[in-house]
């Protein structure tokens, strides 16, 4: 089951005419056991854990790994294991994964109060939809509109595709019954019908759908034709009717005056992020004399520039020099990477100082981008620079076979990316982040304006720290070493940002520092960074942060 796919949807291209939760163990025999058993090592020889004993805690600190797109039978292996552990969670996992971050919209016109934050990964949480349809088909359809919320209207038609491009039509597994009527119930609805026009697939002649994915929009096309102006045989102008239904949408007609030539009636407000950032970064607007009016757009007080992807994808795609740089370019963004700052909510207070593994395994690209982690973490560090305020908001602490301390340079988040002379090399040490720490206390720097704690970008292949403990273990210990009191090194917190990577091995990136709920020691991953709103001072294990992340106003409305 959407494993292998046919060969071809040709023979069918024509023919398509209408339509409990289970308790930790107390033993300390066993705890005991299960630890020994995950324990593992890093790339570098460092003790680690493959597993913190809680399956939720674990899928949720290698989100960033789903990131590259799995097989169905790796995703639903993970979701078996959750479901067992507790269903709810497991559902709600879903919704979280494949989340957009931003203010929610819903079909009755209402929206959530504040930005909705999520993982915001496609492919993972579409196939693990897909698994809970099989898995429960009545908490699939009791909750799939609300998933197209978090999501979007185009999930529906990949799930369609998905269907056909495993399973034949002849094959298929889904009720297109039923999901004609979600898609019938979308285009009539005066809040989301624009949408759903904007993802309705694009019937194409036989020559031009060649490739199977083309093969199977063409059906659903043809399928929906059907749907909203009858069968073939009926209505030989369907697909033309269908066509033109299409066209008429509004949500993409900055595209429709795109391709009629009228490039001087766009209103770049109108435009998508994503788009208007190729738009910008492309020669667009010097053909079509387009410069100077986006330049005055664009640097006004109240332009919000949208953009709903990842820090990382607009700031590490800037040229290398900034004298390579265009004007419209560094203003569209610094105005993109502001709104995502604001979507992610009120800033967070906090004295955690933001730490940047900067060793010669982060030049390997991250999982399912092309992108280093080097320069992913930059990215979330800058981020991290403007949405963490305190003592501590505009420092950051590099380590590799060395630590040093940096502060941003610069007056915008472009100033700041360029002026970084940081570079990847060396091993990584991590111990020499502590051993800073040490150095500056016994200079005399006062207790009191120490960070708190650490957030660490790494891809978690940490260098040996003393024998038979990890590095979290031994921070503790040196802490206490170096003359920090007792309520100090307690109440230190590690957050640890996990990217993945080759590196090592597909598991690089994969290992945890601690094995249970052990308090102080957090675990992240991905590509939104918003997320860290979600560790505050009530939060205190592992577990809570889950849980915290779960507890959001649209996840609340969440049927199971």
């Amino acid at each position: 089951m959407f494993e292998k796919m046919v060969v071809s949807l040709k023979k069918t291209t024509n023919d398509v005419v209408s339509v409990n939760e289970s308790s930790n163990s107390s033993n300390s025999f066993i705890n005991g056991g299960l630890k020994a058993s995950a324990e593992t090592l890093s790339g570098n020889g460092a003790l680690k854990y493959s597993t913190t004993g809680n399956p939720f805690v674990d899928q949720f600190g290698v989100l960033g790994s789903y990131r590259k797109p799995r097989t169905y039978n790796e995703i639903v292996m993970d979701c078996e294991i959750l479901w067992a552990k507790n269903k709810r969670y497991a559902v709600l996992f879903i919704f979280y994964i494949r989340m957009i971050t931003r203010i929610v919209s819903l079909f009755n016109g209402l929206s959530t109060k504040i930005s909705q934050k999520g993982a915001q990964l496609k492919h993972e949480g579409i196939m693990r939809m897909l698994w809970l349809y099989n898995k429960d088909n009545n908490i699939f359809w009791k909750n799939i509109g609300l998933f197209v919320s978090v999501g979007s209207w185009n999930d529906i038609f990949v799930m369609l595709r998905h269907d056909l491009m495993y399973h034949g039509w002849d094959g298929r597994i889904l009720d297109w019954k039923k999901f004609g009527d979600l898609i019938l119930s979308g285009l009539n609805n005066e809040n989301t019908t624009n949408l759903v026009r904007k993802y309705l697939p694009q019937i194409k002649s036989g020559s031009k759908d060649k490739t199977l994915k083309n093969q199977a929009n063409t059906i659903i096309g043809k399928w929906l034709a059907s749907l909203l102006f009858g069968s073939k045989e009926v209505n030989n102008k369907g697909y033309e009717m269908y066509r033109k239904y299409k066209r008429d949408g509004t949500a993409h007609q900055w595209q429709q005056l795109i391709s009629q030539g009228k490039h001087d009636l766009l209103d770049f407000n109108t435009i998508h992020g994503r788009a208007l950032s190729l738009l910008v970064k492309s020669k667009y607007l010097l053909n079509h004399g387009l410069g100077e009016k986006f330049n005055e757009w664009v640097k006004k007080p109240e332009t919000n520039v949208k953009y709903t992807g990842f820090v990382h994808e607009i700031m590490c795609s800037l040229p290398n020099h900034r004298t390579d740089l265009d004007d419209n370019v560094y203003e569209t963004t610094n105005k993109q990477f502001k709104t995502l700052v604001n979507k992610g909510g009120e800033k967070k207070r906090t004295n955690l100082i933001v730490v940047r593994d900067t060793s010669g395994s982060m030049g390997s690209n991250a999982t399912g981008t092309n992108y280093s982690c080097y320069n992913i973490a930059k990215a979330l560090a800058l981020y991290f620079s403007e949405f963490l305020t305190g003592t501590f908001e505009n420092s950051w602490i590099e380590f590799n076979s060395a630590a040093k301390l940096h502060k941003w340079v610069g007056d915008t988040p472009v100033d700041k990316w360029y002026n970084d002379q940081s570079s990847y090399y060396g091993s990584t040490d991590f111990q020499k982040v502590i051993n800073l720490f040490g150095r500056l206390k016994q200079e005399g720097v006062p207790e009191s304006e120490f960070p708190t704690g650490i957030l660490c970008i790494s891809d978690g292949e940490f260098n040996p720290s003393s024998l038979n403990r990890t590095n979290f273990e031994d921070t503790k210990i040196k802490l206490k070493n170096y003359g920090f009191s007792n309520n100090y090194v307690n109440n230190f917190v590690v957050v640890l940002w996990n990217l993945q990577n080759n590196y090592y091995g597909r598991n690089s990136g994969k290992k945890f520092e601690t094995y249970g709920n052990v308090p102080n020691a957090f675990y992240f991953s991905g590509y939104e960074p918003s997320v860290i709103s979600f560790l505050d001072d009530k939060i205190k294990t592992p577990q809570e942060l889950f849980e915290e992340a779960m507890n959001q106003e649209v996840l609340n409305m969440v049927e199971v």
